[in-house]
């Protein structure tokens, strides 16, 4: 016998499905107090699958999740901006272009992470160093497409600059320089070697690994915060060759194959002239056209450094924890 169709069952399970995601969003990201790490992690996880399926490539056209279409996605999301944007304080930001530079730089100078630079290229194990290669493939594997993204809408100087940079992930043309492909490499070597150890990296799913990887994925793909993402990717940039030339350093101390760095080794330099091409670019074209518009490039900044700090923080708790 047929089971009759009982929509206010159905009801109920949809009341009882957003009090739970109310309960979540309130225990990930409180008020005040300390949030629920287990319960972040579920969010973000949740929120990075969601990108990157919309992200993916034409065969898997049906798989693509419609934007804004999940209502509990965008729950999550605007929670979790709301939150950020409370973390900063407001009197830390530029409110003209012309003070745009020296704070962009300082605010980018605390990002290069000294110590943790100083552990990769002087002590890390390579039991270490893979797992940290396998924390930055979240972010990583997806960094051309970002990039192609954030030029959608720019103009003149900012878009050239962009598109350079894009050209350049490209690998000028050559398939086998294509940046990311490049990077997969490293992470396969990587893998291989944590497998052959027996290491688990599981422990890398923790709340601030895909934090630090949706806050770009977000930015990326909601048109509307197009200015947070080209100040988030622009301080990535602007301090990314000190972590890189360190990885090169630690890997080249314990025997890593140069073919395995190659992707490390090139954005040494390649993210040393980026950063200095983005503010030129990128950022001067852009800070003196409104104060809104600043405000926005300039809570990407801050954000991303924030949340940045907090992945490299931890992932490095991580790697000791190997020892």
């Amino acid at each position: 016998m047929a089971t009759a169709y009982a929509p206010e069952r159905e009801a109920v399970g949809e009341a009882d499905a957003h009090q739970a995601l109310r309960q979540d969003l309130a225990a990930a990201f409180p008020d005040a107090g300390p949030h629920d790490r287990a319960v972040r992690l579920k969010l973000f996880r949740r929120l990075h699958a969601h990108y990157v399926s919309y992200m993916a490539g034409p065969e898997d056209f049906a798989a693509i999740p419609r934007l804004n279409h999940d209502p509990a996605v965008s729950a999550i999301e605007d929670t979790w901006l709301a939150w950020e944007d409370a973390q900063v304080d407001a009197g830390e930001l530029p409110v003209t272009g012309e003070e745009f530079k020296p704070w962009f730089l300082k605010t980018a100078d605390q990002h290069t992470q000294p110590e943790f630079c100083r552990y990769l290229a002087e002590e890390a194990t390579l039991d270490e160093i893979a797992l940290f290669f396998m924390g930055e493939e979240l972010v990583d594997s997806k960094f051309d497409d970002l990039m192609a993204m954030v030029q959608i809408g720019t103009q003149g100087h900012t878009k050239l600059t962009i598109a350079e940079n894009y050209w350049d992930e490209m690998g000028e043309g050559n398939i086998e320089q294509v940046h990311t492909r490049m990077f997969e490499h490293s992470a396969r070597y990587m893998r291989a070697h944590l497998e052959s150890r027996g290491v688990d990296y599981s422990n890398l799913h923790f709340p601030e690994a895909y934090e630090n990887a949706a806050l770009l994925l977000q930015y990326g793909i909601h048109r509307h915060l197009n200015p947070r993402a080209l100040g988030a990717m622009g301080v990535l940039e602007q301090s990314a060759s000190p972590r890189f030339q360190a990885m090169v350093d630690g890997c080249r101390r314990l025997g890593v194959p140069e073919d395995v760095i190659d992707y490390q080794r090139i954005h040494v330099h390649v993210d040393a002239d980026h950063g200095a091409e983005w503010f030129d670019g990128v950022f001067v074209p852009l800070v003196d056209r409104s104060p809104a518009l600043l405000r926005e490039i300039s809570l990407g900044v801050l954000t991303r450094v924030r949340v940045a700090n907090g992945y490299y923080a931890r992932i490095w708790d991580a790697m000791k924890a190997l020892r």
